[in-house]
């Protein structure tokens, strides 16, 4: 074999090398991922999200998703990125949400995403339950830290019952109250 077609055999041969090797570390790396480790950082970074809603302190709690997070709920569009979460954070406190209860029921998922679902209520100020239903949060991690990147969830009640009161004849536009 001449070395013209030598040199062009041994970088093809370690390139090949390289990328087997960057699978292995990938496969690896996804192998030893400990999900009990992932499920703690999860529910850490809930309270964290928490601890920021009962606050009222809408930057942290935006904080506590992915600079391209989303938050996908039914009659809204897909409200995308921090500041646009922090300004919907922020009209839910206004509309009287203030206080939340998240029950997981399970969270699974590997080093690159984990998947979180259960139920959640929705409290007012006097502390009665204004809403309550079903969630999935997509969770990534960015910096080192897992956050929120999708944001689902929708009521398990009727559209008429998460509306305040005002007139029972009036039509509501939205099933939410905020």
């Amino acid at each position: 074999m001449s070395i013209k077609y030598l040199i062009p055999f041994i970088f093809l041969t370690a390139l090949f090398s390289c990328s087997q090797q960057d699978k292995l570390e990938i496969e690896r790396s996804a192998s030893v991922f400990d999900i009990k480790q992932g499920e703690a950082s999860v529910k850490q970074s809930n309270l964290v999200f928490s601890k920021a809603f009962k606050a009222k302190d809408s930057v942290e709690a935006a904080n506590c998703f992915t600079k391209d997070g989303q938050i996908m709920i039914a009659d809204f569009p897909p409200i995308e990125g921090r500041d646009k979460i922090q300004t919907f954070i922020s009209l839910m406190m206004a509309k009287g949400v203030a206080d939340f209860k998240l029950k997981p029921s399970q969270i699974w998922g590997d080093s690159t995403i984990l998947v979180e679902e259960g139920t959640y209520q929705f409290f007012d100020v006097s502390g009665d339950q204004i809403d309550k239903g079903k969630f999935i949060v997509l969770w990534k991690q960015e910096s080192g830290n897992w956050k929120m990147y999708r944001d689902m969830w929708n009521s398990s009640l009727p559209a008429n019952t998460i509306q305040v009161e005002e007139k029972k004849s009036k039509p509501k536009k939205s099933s939410h109250k905020f």
